[in-house]
């Protein structure tokens, strides 16, 4: 069976549950409010709902992002943040592309910070 795993691409265990992890502290710091949800400073995003321009929002949330991922995730690293257009106004989207450190495998995270909705792509 192990062999069969290797022959579709299939991580091990080990590999499985480090990205698990990984994924679950980028939930933990990317879905905590700045300032309420933990003790340590700058852990979390702001809330930008109040400033009401969206290409300043956009920007604010990537430089927030890339500051939470460099300070609190170091097993990553980050190599770009797009924000995804979408259908309302409001709606705010971001692609962040990173590699997982000494290893090869990339991650591709779908944050939706609205919906709290996150989706990994390996």
């Amino acid at each position: 069976m192990a062999l069969l795993r290797k022959l579709a691409g299939c991580k091990s265990n080990a590999e499985d549950l480090e990205i698990k992890s990984i994924i679950d502290n980028l939930n933990n710091v990317l879905g905590t409010k700045r300032d309420y949800g933990f003790f340590l400073q700058n852990f979390g995003l702001s809330d930008y709902r109040y400033l009401g321009n969206s290409d300043y929002i956009e920007k604010a949330l990537v430089t927030e992002i890339t500051e939470n991922i460099k300070l609190f995730e170091p097993r990553i690293v980050l190599n770009k943040i797009v924000p995804i257009k979408g259908d309302s106004f409001f709606h705010l989207a971001f692609s962040i592309d990173c590699i997982v450190r000494n290893k090869t495998h990339t991650i591709k995270l779908f944050l939706n910070p609205v919906l709290d909705r996150y989706q990994v792509e390996l």
